[in-house]
């Protein structure tokens, strides 16, 4: 009797240890990686396009290229700009004009003088920063959830910004590979049927969409590896977030990073960053590991010194806010998504100011070695 309670005491305390390793991974600090600052990248899918869009124009002296799906047209949900020069959003703007009625958009030259009217302020980057930009867009012919024409439009804010024609590739429904899809980041074999547009929003289309992305942006690559050398880094997400986490800012506790084996601390490798977002109801509070293990930029990224930055965000409801005021049920964000619409009482959300894009500046800071 007494070596059976010592052999459930054993046990006990092993999960227990387990568990408290568990939780002191999360609680990892994000560190420092041999990084050429000038090689920094982004891409995100839905709400995650409309983010490394918003990111990219913010930093464009930071951001060398971008890879927007399904979505990133800039300033989409604005309905003005005020007086001082801060965004004026609406989220009926967002899931009306913005994703399924984009006869009610705005010209493309309205959103580029949003950013002009930023930029002349100071509140976003110098718009010289995207001449040299190399910029992928993409949008599948069978996408439910933001129209096409949206996509479209954010392809000609990027012509107006100034971006370069022979730097900038669009996929679009015009028989184009991939060009079936639903709304989803694209995979040559991993994820639901093409057309689909249901969780988890990565469709099998027998396309390779993290390569085209990286290929446009970085230039020749070598073959995606078949078998990873690399390593996931679970950190955690608070230290660089505004306020710390309370649900309204709209990011979970941790991020992710893939780090290619040539890429560790001390290598004298000089490695990429590419920073991946996800959409919305991909995060790992709903999906767990499945985006960032398998859209396939870990494979392209282990053979090419590519870091793979990805963070997250989180969903969270009226009931969960700090701040409860009237009308905060408007603040909410149920779904997860990355916030291109000014939720949680963030009014600067497209802006450097902003509190989801200041937690992403610091957290490339910190990767690229920026900020110790």
């Amino acid at each position: 009797m007494c070596v059976e309670k010592i052999r459930k005491l054993a046990v006990a305390c092993l999960l227990l240890l387990c568990m408290h390793a568990a939780v002191a991974s999360a609680q990892a600090r994000l560190g420092s990686y041999p990084v050429d600052p000038k090689k920094v990248s982004v891409s995100g899918i839905s709400s995650g396009a409309f983010m490394a869009n918003q990111f990219h124009i913010a930093h464009s002296s930071l951001i060398m290229g971008a890879g927007i799906v399904a979505g990133g047209l800039y300033g989409c949900a604005l309905r003005a700009v005020d007086v001082n020069g801060h965004p004026l959003a609406l989220a009926s703007i967002a899931v009306g004009p913005c994703m399924s009625a984009p006869g009610l958009l705005a010209p493309a030259a309205t959103y580029a003088r949003y950013a002009q009217t930023f930029a002349s302020r100071g509140a976003i980057d110098p718009l010289s920063g995207l001449k040299a930009a190399r910029v992928y867009i993409f949008t599948g012919r069978s996408d439910k959830v933001v129209n096409p024409r949206t996509v479209e439009r954010a392809r000609d804010v990027y012509r107006e910004l100034g971006v370069a024609q022979q730097n900038l590739k669009f996929v679009g429904v015009d028989g184009l590979p991939g060009n079936g899809a639903g709304h989803s980041w694209v995979t040559r074999i991993y994820g639901v049927p093409c057309d689909a547009n249901e969780s988890p929003y990565i469709n099998k289309c027998n396309y390779d969409q993290a390569g085209e992305i990286l290929k446009h942006i970085y230039g020749k690559l070598a073959p995606p590896g078949t078998s990873l050398s690399g390593r996931v880094v679970e950190f955690s997400q608070a230290e660089f977030v505004p306020g710390g986490l309370v649900p309204e800012k709209g990011m979970w506790n941790v991020g992710y990073l893939y780090v290619p084996k040539t890429c560790e601390p001390g290598s004298t490798s000089r490695c990429a960053l590419h920073v991946a977002f996800h959409g919305c109801k991909q995060s790992a509070q709903d999906l767990q590991d499945r985006f960032y293990k398998n859209v396939g930029l870990n494979e392209w990224a282990d053979t090419n010194s590519i870091i793979v930055l990805y963070p997250q965000a989180r969903s969270f409801e009226a009931k969960d806010m700090s701040t409860q005021t009237p009308g905060g049920w408007l603040e909410f964000n149920p779904e997860g998504c990355w916030n291109w619409f000014g939720y949680g009482y963030d009014r600067d959300y497209l802006l450097k100011s902003g509190v989801q894009i200041t937690a992403l500046y610091r957290m490339v800071q910190r990767v690229i070695g920026k900020d110790q």
